[in-house]
């Protein structure tokens, strides 16, 4: 088979399929604002912004296209044909990709493992066919591959780019632990505490007064029980008034939010299950995130991966598919 027929219209058009296919996804990746930073430092807001769009929503649709382009490539007998068609649609996508959204260097690393995927992919998918002819056993077992590619893919890149700058991203990931739990207005959070506090104890005292027990302590002619009742109903009165800002203020006159954020921190640095983290931060990331990925992985391509293969195969060749 001449390679000159990559450049023909049906060679071309292929190219053409996974070069768009590309180009689609990496639209809505960047249109999403998602980022490896964000989930590093547990930044929940522009997580949880990021998860509930419609760009993350059509990424998660479109991703698994370019993989079964690939797969509905690689079921035919010129095997070193598939094999270009695939490295310049690929190549060509990310290539446009790059001058239209302009991505990070870092990101091209991504692209020469998830290139490297797909050819051996095609070869994966090639050999399987010449075992046995049936389409559907072999788009599972296919997609069963890419699934298991791609999470490969995310935990070398994540741990190749985290790994020379590891203390730096573990000591952000712990100020977002602290940001979790503290915020960016630690006076906030303390106030609310200590009004939560506040109707706590004025509950626990409503119940010691309205209790027998108690209306029967009145009753008795006693200095020591007077002090008693003096003692609770200063509880009660103080509890149950209004704190103003200046009280709340004079109250905390000391306080330090960058104090406070700093013991925080370091509450989280000395647990000794962060201490081995922060060792081995690189690795930790990389497999915390490529086998959340991996959930996505296996589900998208087990069932939209599975009927994007059926409509290329049949577009590619001339709906000749033979099945179980």
């Amino acid at each position: 088979m001449s390679y000159t027929e990559v450049f023909e219209k049906k060679g071309i058009l292929k190219i053409f399929l996974i070069a768009f296919s590309i180009i689609m996804w990496m639209f809505f990746y960047k249109a999403s604002g998602i980022s490896l930073t964000s989930l590093i430092v547990f930044n929940l807001s522009d997580i949880v912004n990021t998860f509930l769009t419609l760009d993350f929503l059509f990424l998660l649709l479109l991703f698994p296209i370019t993989s079964a382009i690939c797969i509905a490539l690689s079921v035919r007998k010129e095997k070193n044909l598939d094999l270009l068609e695939v490295f310049l649609g690929i190549t060509l996508g990310f290539i446009i990709s790059f001058l239209i959204f302009k991505f990070s260097a870092n990101f091209w690393l991504f692209v020469l493992f998830y290139l490297a995927s797909h050819l051996l992919l095609s070869i994966l998918t090639y050999n399987k066919f010449k075992e046995r002819d049936h389409l559907n056993s072999l788009s599972n077992y296919a997609n069963s591959k890419i699934s298991i590619l791609l999470s490969l893919t995310l935990f070398l890149v994540i741990f190749l780019v985290i790994l020379p700058n590891q203390a730096s991203y573990s000591q952000k990931m712990q100020m977002g632990m602290v940001e979790v739990f503290v915020g960016d207005d630690i006076g906030n959070w303390l106030g609310t505490s200590y009004s939560i506090s506040k109707a706590s104890t004025s509950s626990v005292v409503n119940f010691i007064i309205d209790s027998e027990e108690y209306k029967e302590l009145q009753k008795l002619k006693d200095p020591v029980v007077y002090n008693y009742i003096d003692f609770i109903e200063n509880i009660k009165e103080n509890s149950s008034a209004k704190t103003s800002t200046e009280d709340f203020d004079r109250l905390y006159a000391n306080l330090n939010t960058n104090d406070i954020k700093n013991q925080v921190l370091d509450s989280i640095s000395s647990i000794p299950l962060m201490v081995v983290v922060n060792k081995f931060f690189a690795l930790f990331i990389g497999i915390l995130i490529a086998s959340m990925a991996q959930i996505y992985f296996s589900i998208a391509f087990s069932l939209i991966g599975l009927l994007y293969v059926f409509i290329f195969y049949k577009v590619f060749n001339n709906g000749a598919i033979r099945d179980e």
